[in-house]
């Protein structure tokens, strides 16, 4: 079964049945319609698909696939069997496109990070000249705001002080009281308490008053005014230049740590990724050199096949090549580093051209024969239509070609439309195509010929509308040496 007909059957999940497949196709009046492939409804543009598997259509004028370089490429693959080679530079290109896209990426990245690098280095050098703590500006507006205020505050500090630590003072009050609720406690059990609250209320005042006099001492010598604006003023610029505030600051700090570190990963990356694209670059081109020695090989094997099949079909001075020819680096492609078309001078003294220019009619024609004989011996049965391909030739050409026919058709299904007796001789079965007119509706017929309508009609052939017996005799001679070659 033709592989790439199977996977098609696969992708619609259907089974041959005895080894058939049946098609139904449903069109309406008012267009679009249905088809089914073994009673599976399947899509239109499928049908499609399966008709190039089984068939090629090849006309006169037409541009046959054989004729496509990509086609070209694929038929000496098959005949070189070159499967494997072929696979490993796709698997290497896949490979190599993932790691260039990688590393482009990664450079990407660090174009980006070296591009604000200067920035981060300048702000963290200002950051750790500055050596901003957290928590200090809070403490110097505290330490601004006394200072502004200090006269106001050491009146206020000495007052306090003289109330608390005088010899009449709140404390020495709170301990005359406290002393003498002792000893009435021990009298009256109930005050216990109220003298346990009173000592307390003591040893917190005690603490006040302590705490008061040393802020009082302490009120004056705290820095000058200036100074703390100065460094107020700094942190506060330094965050505008940052776009945070100044409690933020030591994030910031962290932040600019990371991206520089970041920044240093990131070059280490991209140096991994450019290490990794050389290194699938070079895979790549190793599978190329690979295939391009066996596709050489290919090359040299086949060109005989082809030199000794287009003698056969009466082309002795032909000269046919295989040329491969290097791809510069933007396309290379998952079929490699090269391009593969098939050459051919096709007489004496003519450069090598490729074949779709090659300009006789008949020159294609044949060589597309000649193709066709070498590349489809080994590829599975399929359908090939040659509609008048032996146009143009003389009756020795044709004959050759009716020979490569019937030759191709030992393998294939081979159905030729031709006006050449010596062609139509060599098939196994004759139908005749007739076209009619009526009523206004042009219609075509096709009639299977048999004994003497075979013979009539290739008479016809030969002779034109009026059938002589030397041309009767002429068809019976083509039909009996047909048969005695193919029986050959």
């Amino acid at each position: 079964l033709n592989p790439a007909l199977q996977t098609l059957l696969n992708e619609q999940g259907l089974e041959l049945e005895n080894n058939e497949l049946t098609i139904r196709r449903q069109i309406k009046r008012e267009g679009g319609g249905k088809v089914w492939a073994n009673g599976v409804a399947v899509p239109l543009n499928w049908l499609g698909q399966v008709g190039e598997c089984l068939a090629e259509i090849q006309a006169q004028h037409s541009a046959p696939a054989l004729l496509q370089p990509a086609r070209q490429r694929e038929l000496l693959g098959s005949v070189g069997g070159l499967k494997a080679q072929t696979a490993a530079v796709a698997q290497a290109h896949e490979h190599w496109w993932e790691a260039e896209a990688t590393a482009q990426a990664a450079a990407h990245a660090l174009a980006h990070a070296e591009a604000s690098q200067a920035v981060v280095e300048a702000n963290l050098k200002l950051l750790e000249t500055t050596a901003y703590e957290a928590g200090e500006e809070e403490q110097l507006l505290t330490q601004r705001n006394r200072l502004q205020h200090a006269a106001a505050i050491g009146q206020n500090l000495t007052a306090a002080d003289d109330a608390l630590n005088a010899e009449q003072g709140a404390v020495q009050a709170l301990r005359v009281a406290s002393k003498q609720i002792q000893l009435a406690a021990k009298l009256a059990g109930d005050l216990a308490p109220l003298a346990t609250q009173l000592q307390e209320v003591l040893v917190l005042a005690e603490e006040a008053a302590h705490t008061v006099a040393r802020a009082n001492n302490s009120s004056e010598g705290e820095g000058s005014l200036e100074a703390l604006d100065d460094r107020l003023h700094a942190l506060k610029g330094l965050a505008r230049r940052l776009g945070c505030s100044v409690p933020e600051l030591t994030s910031k700090q962290t932040e600019l740590q990371a991206a520089l570190a970041d920044s240093s990963a990131l070059a280490t990356a991209a140096s991994n990724a450019e290490a990794a694209e050389k290194l699938a670059r070079s895979g790549f081109e190793q599978a190329c050199q690979t295939l391009s020695a066996a596709r050489k090989a290919a090359g040299n094997q086949l060109t005989p096949q082809l030199q000794a099949a287009l003698r056969q079909l009466l082309l002795p001075h032909a000269e046919v090549a295989v040329q491969l020819t290097a791809l510069p680096t933007p396309e290379w492609n998952s079929h490699g580093a090269e391009t593969v078309q098939f050459m051919l001078a096709a007489n004496p003294g003519q450069p090598l051209q490729p074949i779709q220019k090659v300009a006789s009619g008949g020159e294609l024609a044949r060589l597309l024969l000649a193709l066709k004989q070498v590349f489809y011996a080994g590829l599975p049965p399929q359908v090939i239509i040659l509609d008048e391909v032996d146009t143009g030739l003389s009756g020795a050409a044709a004959s050759a070609v009716g020979a490569a026919m019937a030759a191709l058709g030992q393998r294939h299904q081979v159905l030729a439309v031709t006006h050449h007796a010596q062609v139509a001789a060599r098939a196994s079965q004759h139908g005749k195509l007739s076209k009619q007119v009526k009523n206004g509706t042009t219609t075509t017929q096709l009639e299977w010929l048999h004994g003497a309508t075979q013979t009539e009609e290739l008479a016809r052939l030969l002779a034109g509308e009026s059938i002589t017996p030397a041309a009767r005799a002429a068809a019976e001679a083509l039909l009996s040496e047909a048969k005695v070659k193919c029986a050959a």
